[in-house]
């Protein structure tokens, strides 16, 4: 019955990830944002009946999440935001049931869920979209309407940056990290598969973010990686290279046109000043009210509908939700913990490059968040992902330090930390 109700639970958890892929406008996006929600808390449900939850304190980022849900939901019921209060009340509940699933004896299998979920994503999207999804990839143009980007089964062609460079870099850790040939060879069509989504989108955050996670691996394994590691990134640079020399004319050619680089609204020549005269509004809304800035206004009460304009940032968005100290606490965790993956994954002698690989998809995020503010969010599937896997991250086990307690009774030794090469934090 324990592994009945595992089984169940990873199945349900996998269905909400999916359903979170889809945003086709209208009622159907309501239907399966609520369904997808609904799906998450059942899937924890189902594996604390399972009877295999640890006894885990709750760790410092979750302290920090759930009295930041708790603190947003009761100003926007002072304020009388009813709306923002039901989105404080979700999330509270999104996060004791995510707390639950890294939990679990088996929460290492996750990620495992996750991928298999951006499988059945992709694949929809090769079914039902292929041809929307090769226009768009070799430059479609209209007249009037300029550059065409790919909208991933309804999904905004900046959030679908997010979903599918986090995707690209989840499988290539998978390709890191596989013991078989057609394995890899799986992990690396995967990775090429999202990439080709990232790049017919034409999400340029997301190729950004994805430029900015390479070279911090880049630069880390180049200071801190093992002899291997680093020919190996010799290697790869100098082919990389040899290929860019070599194809540059049509490389140039094709990135001024998928990246839009001529265009008059998203082009060089537009200065960018659309995005920056939004950040300085959202700035100036921020410390326009000294108590505001302080508490926030609730989750969800930054929208343009109630502002009268989009917060293309994650930062500002949570500084205005959240206020000052609980939005910076936010942002700290999520970048304390990409710095601790980061160093734990290319410890000297000890690398581990699966926890160096979650490192970098949380500077992934905390990049790309700088032009959209998707880095609180469960709607879509790589925010739901960074959500479990900062908690992950952050686990201190009971029982690892009673056991450490009681096998040293001679002399005292460092009890392994939650992000220490040892611990396995991934399925392999």
């Amino acid at each position: 019955m324990r592994t009945l109700n595992t089984q169940l639970s990873r199945w349900l958890l996998g269905a909400s990830i999916y359903l979170t892929g889809w945003y086709y406008e209208g009622p159907a996006l309501q239907a399966a944002q609520m369904g997808a929600i609904s799906l998450l808390l059942m899937a924890a449900f189902f594996s604390l009946l399972s009877g295999d939850t640890l006894r885990i304190r709750p760790s410092l980022v979750e302290w920090i999440f759930g009295t930041a849900f708790l603190f947003a939901m009761l100003v926007a019921w002072f304020t009388g935001n009813v709306l923002s209060t039901m989105y404080g009340a979700m999330l509270l509940l999104v996060l004791v049931g995510m707390s639950l699933l890294v939990r679990h004896r088996t929460a290492s299998e996750l990620i495992v869920v996750f991928r298999w979920a951006y499988v059945a994503l992709v694949a929809s999207v090769a079914l039902l979209e292929h041809q929307d999804l090769l226009a768009s990839l070799t430059g479609s143009v209209e007249y009037g309407l300029g550059l065409v980007r790919y909208q991933p089964l309804g999904m905004h062609p900046n959030l679908s940056g997010l979903v599918y460079g986090g995707g690209a870099l989840l499988f290539f850790q998978r390709f890191l990290a596989a013991p078989r040939n057609h394995q890899k060879a799986f992990a690396l069509a995967m990775v090429g598969l999202c990439l080709c989504v990232l790049l017919a989108a034409s999400a340029r955050a997301g190729m950004l973010a994805l430029a900015v996670s390479g070279g911090t691996g880049f630069i880390l394994i180049a200071l801190r990686g093992s002899a291997r590691s680093r020919i190996s990134l010799v290697l790869a640079v100098i082919a990389a290279l040899a290929f860019v020399l070599f194809k540059w004319a049509n490389i140039k050619e094709y990135l001024t046109l998928i990246l839009d680089l001529e265009s008059p609204t998203r082009g060089v020549d537009s200065g960018a000043t659309g995005r920056t005269d939004i950040w300085r509004a959202g700035i100036e809304l921020i410390f326009a009210d000294g108590v505001r800035m302080l508490t926030g206004t609730g989750i969800r009460s930054a929208l343009p509908e109630l502002i009268g304009f989009p917060v293309e940032s994650s930062y500002i968005n949570t500084a205005l939700e959240h206020g000052l100290v609980f939005g910076s606490l936010i942002v700290l965790a999520f970048a304390a913990t990409a710095c601790r993956a980061l160093k734990h994954g290319l410890r000297p002698g000890h690398p581990h490059y699966q926890l160096f690989l979650a490192g970098l998809m949380v500077v992934f995020i905390l990049a790309q968040s700088i032009f959209n503010r998707y880095l609180i969010g469960v709607g879509n599937p790589y925010s739901l992902w960074i959500f479990v896997l900062v908690l992950q991250l952050n686990l201190r086990p009971i029982a690892v330090h009673r056991t450490a307690q009681t096998q040293r009774p001679a002399f005292r030794q460092r009890t392994p930390g939650p992000l220490s090469s040892g611990r396995e934090t991934f399925s392999h």
